[in-house]
């Protein structure tokens, strides 16, 4: 069965799942909606799929409606919407921090599905955490894993550790990117060509990601790999240890999961 899907949201994430999509259904069974008209035009110029004037529309066309909004905008939409959902139609959620409890309440006969995907999905390099509802059923839960999978790696948890997940990877590419940001400002500071200092910087990065992917060695293990002793990778290595490098890293990632779980609080009330 190709299903019809139902995106409410067009965003960063929305336009790559309709991206998505578009190689798996029928473009003619994919309908979009956004408040921001400018975006539907582009994706309308670039995919076109079908246009919606309201989320409504969304939901009467669709098998799968998956909801690509930010968490504060939630309660919002699925008070819009929640009269015409049939109990034969899948809810699907990106939404950081909001629970399935959530939609539990809302959509009472209804099988769904939580996804945390991360922004390197953009070029299928992504990482996307995936639970679901009892009520969901295996071959739609495969389909929207297909959705997915097609843009990185998927990991199936349980739900407990979604926040933990929205914290990781979900905000972790925030994370390598400051770090590029801090590299950059440091190289270029102590007198590197900024013309070159980005390719330098991000190639290295790219090149590391690469080893810990493909390798058969631990982080750790390639972390000692190259530090040689008494080398200046080790005393690199000592500097950021001696400033407590492990700590803020846990107490950040500490913090954005309570943040991630705050949203699921503040979307309840």
């Amino acid at each position: 069965m190709k299903y019809k899907v139902g995106i409410i949201g067009c965003g960063n994430m929305g336009k790559i799942l309709v991206d998505t999509l578009c190689s798996l259904v029928d473009k003619k069974k994919i309908f979009c909606f956004d408040v921001d008209t400018e975006k539907l035009k582009e994706i309308k110029k670039f995919y076109e799929v079908n246009i919606c004037s309201s989320n409504k529309e969304v939901v009467l066309n669709s098998d799968i409606i998956i909801f690509a909004v930010k968490p504060q905008q939630m309660n919002e939409v699925v008070e819009e919407i929640k009269e015409y959902v049939d109990e034969t139609k899948v809810i699907v959620s990106i939404a950081a921090g909001i629970k399935i409890a959530f939609f539990n309440k809302n959509f009472k006969n209804n099988p769904v599905i939580r996804i945390m995907p991360n922004l390197p999905i953009k070029n299928s390099c992504g990482v996307s955490a995936i639970c679901k509802n009892n009520l969901c059923r295996k071959k739609e839960y495969e389909f929207v894993k297909k959705i997915f999978e097609k843009k990185g790696v998927v990991v199936e948890v349980k739900e407990k550790f979604m926040d933990l997940i929205t914290a990781v990877s979900g905000s972790g590419p925030a994370y390598i990117f400051y770090v590029s940001e801090i590299i950059q400002k440091v190289a270029s500071k102590l007198g590197l060509d900024k013309k070159i200092v980005p390719k330098i910087v991000n190639y290295t990065i790219l090149g590391a990601a690469k080893m810990l992917t493909e390798e058969k060695l631990s982080a750790k293990e390639l972390r000692k790999a190259v530090t040689s002793k008494k080398g200046t990778t080790e005393q690199a290595i000592k500097v950021f240890k001696s400033c407590g490098l492990e700590k803020i890293f846990y107490n950040a990632i500490k913090k954005a999961m309570y943040r991630a779980k705050e949203l699921s609080e503040e979307v309840s009330k």
